[in-house]
């Protein structure tokens, strides 16, 4: 038992040394969501109710990086993501905003790449998401 705790106080003490290592699996971020005509979204995704993971739009850019008056700026658009394994989510939801869809939802990270689907009865997007902190 000893063994254990020492274990976990070792894993805390290098999320806190090195938080990079830390986030290195998480979903938990801000990230950058694959480019439109438009530019791009930037989505905060945090711990949110029952140890789920959920996302918030947090701002829009154009395809220049420049911040941009967005509708839907501060709105949900990732909710309920489960763990289910090192570095997945899943049986949770995902808003479109391009056309106004909630999809059935996966996420997975892979380095500093999330890779993100939604599916509404048997018609699936994906996107990849990059890490911005």
């Amino acid at each position: 038992m000893t063994h254990t705790k020492f274990g976990r106080f070792g894993l805390a003490l290098l999320s806190v040394l090195f938080p990079t290592l830390a986030l290195a699996d998480s979903a938990q971020g801000l990230w950058r969501t694959e480019p439109t005509d438009q530019g791009y979204l930037e989505v905060s995704i945090a711990p949110c109710q029952g140890g789920a993971l959920c996302g918030t739009i947090l701002r829009a850019r154009d395809q220049a990086g420049r911040e941009q008056p967005y509708p839907h700026t501060g709105r949900q658009m990732i909710w309920a993501m489960m763990p289910e394994g090192e570095g997945q989510w899943g049986d949770g939801r995902i808003w479109d905003p391009r056309n106004d869809r909630t999809f059935n939802s996966r996420m997975e990270t892979r380095g500093d790449t999330l890779v993100v689907s939604g599916c509404v009865i048997g018609i699936c997007q994906r996107q990849q998401w990059q890490r911005v902190n």
